[in-house]
This record gives C-alpha cells, structure tokens and sequence, in this order.
C-alpha cells in the first residue's frame, strides 16, 4: 500500500530552509509561488461547470495575480535593477489536482483540497514568522500568513454553500419560483450565480460598487444604490427613491415571462434599506417585488444580515422570505 506524505513533516522541512533564506530569496520565492497559485486557479475555472465555483476560482486567479505584482512592486523597492531567484525549497502553495467536476463530490473534493492547501500555506508562514531571525523576513512572513487566511476564508465561502444544499438534497437551479433569503451578501452572490440557467434572466438592486459586484458575477444589469449619483455613469438610485423601483421590476418580471423566461430580482442587503427607510417602507417594497414574482412565476432574492435587525422585525421577514442559507 502506497504511503502518503505526512503534512507536517513537509512543513517542518519547507520551514527549516525557508528560515536559512535572504528576505531577497524568500520574496522570490513568495512572487513564483503566488505566479503559479495564479496559473492553477485559471486552469480550475476552465473546468469547473458550476457557475459559483468558476466564478470564486476566476476570483483566486486574479487575487493570486494581484498579490504576485504586489509582492513584485516590493521587490523592486527593496531590490533596484535586479530579478527575483529561483530558490531550491518545494512549494506551499496548491499542487497539481485537476478534478472532472462531473459530480458534486467532485467540487467538494477541489474546494477541500483547496482549503487545505491554503491552510497549509498560512501555517508554514505563521510559524516561519515566528522562528525567523532576520526581521524583515518574519514580516514578510507574517503579510504572506494573512493573504493565505484571507484566500482560506474565501474558498470556504463556497464550500458551506456546496455542503449546505448538497446535505439537504436542494439543488438551487431547481428552486421552485418564490421568495428567498440568505444570510451573508457574499454566500448570495454565489448561490444567485448558481440560480441563473439559460431560461432566467436577472435584475440585481445593490449596495456594493458595481464593478466590485459584476468582477465576481458577470451580471451587467444591475442598479446601484446610493447617494452619489452624480459620480458614477451608470443607474444609480438614492436608498430614498428605491420604492419607486416598483414599477420597473414589475416590468421586468412581467417582460421575462412573456419571453418564455424566468425573472430573479436580487435585492442586496436588506438592512441598508431598513436604515433608510424604516421597516415598514422596506417591508412594503420587497413584498410587492415578491408578489409579482409570484403572479409572473419569477424569483426574488434578497441578502440580510440578522444582526441588523430587530427580533421582531427578522421574525416578520423570515416569514415573507424562505431562509436558504
């Protein structure tokens, strides 16, 4: 029977010749690290066919790619005129695991091996950045620790989604047309993501920065609400004026079904709306949303925080919309 490596004893070796190295080495070994966590997550996302995972993997990809040039700028500062080395110390970062994505255990195996290897990173990291002599090494180790936290708690992200509905036999693009909740702005955009199948068309009301939304999503139509109108080029709507969004979404719900389609209207952050305008409004806008959702068999998705929200107020809103995550 074939023996697999043990973790730690790969970690205590990566830590052990990662601790003898020059800060000029260990960022050059961080900047190829990063170049190739880059390359891995493209591949990933060019196989994976359920749309929230391509997506977080797509994300993986350009942060990777972002914190290589970061990584590459501090090289330069501290380095003038020279090239980051290629050090002799065996990766920290993910190997090589292209899975079929054929089956929902297929993207639970990815996602974990993905976490694990993150996870795997931060520690090396951590503990180099305890035990280290030089400083600047321990605090370049310490930045590094933070981006593997960070890049762990976005993977995880998806993996409770994929858990979550696999756990309770629900398959989000089967979801019967109704009115639906999710707990976590981020977990939303994912499972709305997984929503949108050839015969539906969405609509998206949202708090964040529009190209930060559509980077994640790829969903153009969208209207941002805010009190900045004037600076952004696109549909922008004050927190004030969105009940006056009546009218139009019923529009849209009605125009999707008379084109043989499904309507989903995302309303992002439901607190934001209640601090604006007070419950009652707030109530009264979504449930007339959810109303003609019903009437043209389409769907309304919103994202809410329970913390925002008075006990009352979120038992009243868990009655209106169906928590799913």
């Amino acid at each position: 029977m074939t023996s697999h490596p043990n973790p730690q004893v790969i970690m205590n070796e990566i830590i052990e010749r990662l601790k003898r190295l020059s800060p000029k080495e260990l960022l050059s070994y961080a900047i190829f690290n990063e170049e190739d966590e880059a390359k891995y997550y493209a591949e990933l996302a060019e196989k994976a066919k359920r749309k929230s995972v391509r997506a977080l993997f797509k994300k993986m990809s350009r942060e990777s790619k972002g914190h290589e040039l970061l990584l590459r700028r501090t090289f330069e500062r501290l380095f003038p005129g020279e090239e980051p080395v290629k050090v002799d110390v065996p990766p920290v970062e993910v190997y090589p695991f292209y899975p079929e994505f054929e089956k929902v255990e297929d993207y639970i195996r990815a996602l974990e091996y993905c976490m694990e290897s993150e996870l795997f990173a931060k520690r090396t990291y951590e503990i180099l950045a305890g035990v280290a002599e030089n400083e600047d090494v321990r605090g370049i180790a310490f930045e590094l620790s933070q981006i593997e936290q960070k890049h762990y708690e976005e993977i995880k992200k998806v993996y409770d989604i994929v858990i979550s509905f696999e756990r309770r036999h629900v398959f989000i693009e089967r979801l019967g047309s109704g009115a639906y909740l999710v707990t976590d702005d981020e977990k939303a955009k994912y499972i709305l993501l997984d929503m949108l199948t050839e015969n539906r068309e969405v609509i998206a009301v949202i708090r964040e920065h529009p190209d930060k939304f559509r980077e994640l999503t790829e969903i153009d139509n969208v209207i941002w609400v805010s009190k900045i109108s004037e600076e952004y080029p696109g549909k922008v709507v004050p927190p004030k004026f969105v009940p006056e969004l009546k009218g139009e979404l019923l529009k849209f719900l009605k125009s999707a079904k008379e084109n043989g389609k499904q309507g989903v209207v995302f309303v992002q952050n439901v607190g934001y709306l209640v601090v604006e305008l007070g419950f009652k409004d707030a109530m009264d806008f979504l449930l007339y949303v959810k109303d003609a959702a019903m009437v043209y068999n389409g769907y309304i998705i919103v994202s809410a925080n329970p913390d925002a929200f008075e006990k009352k107020e979120w038992g009243l809103l868990t009655s209106e919309f169906e928590v799913i995550l």
